[in-house]
């Protein structure tokens, strides 16, 4: 593959160029860029050999050549674009500039999040964070267009090669009903009582919904009843605080969960919804993703994890 004329030419050499412009003089040049005189001429006339021209008019006060002037204006240019962009990237690596926009699940959009961005925000007060309220299937999207960098939600399972996931906490489901309901004083119900409830089925797409299933089926012979799907959280609240049903949801969403509800811990079996972190596989995350990604492994946690 034959050179490029600009591979003759290095950055060295065009910052030698401009800074003897600027000065006007070799001596001064060389103080500005911490190097000697004899090292700044060299710069200088290496260059003007590879270019095959004179660049520079010496004498006690330096002035540049109509070629020498073109190559400082176009230096000048180069040097701040590439000062910008080094700048920017170092600002990046340090966290002190960037953002996250993060995919994450209803249900954990609002009871987890909150305080995870709070913390992150005192951290890294300079960074930026957006967050997408999404369905499993919209999270999945966002994250393989790139749309967001990180998604949050429950158990993807195995169906994208292109995307790795990170378990991050397990919480146990509980049934939510509405505070007359005869389960309500219950401290806990077994799998078998779930057998005659109409069931609100909160983003029924998310893949844990088919582990649940599986469960309530081969322990405890329950084959739940469905009136009603819906995506939203404040959605399946609104419908069980109506009357239409009850709902499997993790526990940590009862902080936000309507005085009127009830979140009562199911048994035989114990049914689980595991969080997991999302990103693509092969490629690499951002500074800032990173430093939101190691937030999230240490405090994402369930509020009420240490209950039955």
């Amino acid at each position: 593959m034959p050179r490029s004329p600009t591979e003759d030419v290095s950055l060295q050499q065009l910052r030698a160029l401009a800074a003897v412009a600027e000065t006007g003089s070799f001596t001064l040049a060389a103080e500005a860029l911490q190097l000697t005189q004899p090292a700044i001429s060299h710069l200088i006339k290496r260059m003007e050999e590879e270019l095959a021209q004179p660049l520079v008019v010496r004498g006690r006060r330096i002035r540049m050549t109509t070629a020498g002037q073109m190559m400082v204006d176009t230096a000048v240019r180069a040097l701040r674009l590439i000062d910008e962009s080094v700048s920017a990237c170092r600002s990046q690596s340090q966290l002190r500039d960037g953002r996250i926009v993060l995919a994450v699940g209803h249900l954990t959009a609002g009871a987890l999040l909150p305080p995870l961005l709070g913390r992150f925000s005192q951290t890294h007060p300079k960074l930026a964070t957006t967050l997408l309220d999404s369905t499993a299937e919209q999270m999945i999207s966002r994250v393989l267009s790139q749309e967001a960098d990180l998604g949050f939600g429950s158990d993807i399972g195995q169906q994208h090669s292109e995307l790795a996931t990170e378990p991050l906490f397990t919480e146990r489901l509980a049934l939510f009903v509405r505070d007359d309901h005869p389960l309500a004083q219950r401290v806990v119900v077994d799998g078998r009582h779930l057998q005659s409830q109409p069931f609100i089925h909160v983003n029924p797409d998310a893949n844990v919904w088919r582990s649940v299933s599986r469960q309530l089926a081969s322990m405890a012979n329950v084959y739940p009843r469905v009136a009603h799907h819906v995506s939203m959280l404040s959605t399946a609240f609104g419908l069980i605080q109506s009357g239409a049903g009850v709902a499997l949801l993790p526990r940590y969403v009862e902080v936000l969960m309507p005085v009127n509800l009830r979140a009562v811990a199911v048994a035989r079996p114990a049914l689980e919804y595991p969080v997991v972190a999302v990103r693509l596989a092969k490629h690499p995350l951002s500074p800032a993703a990173l430093a939101f990604l190691a937030m999230a492994r240490h405090h994402m946690k369930p509020p009420r994890a240490s209950r039955p």
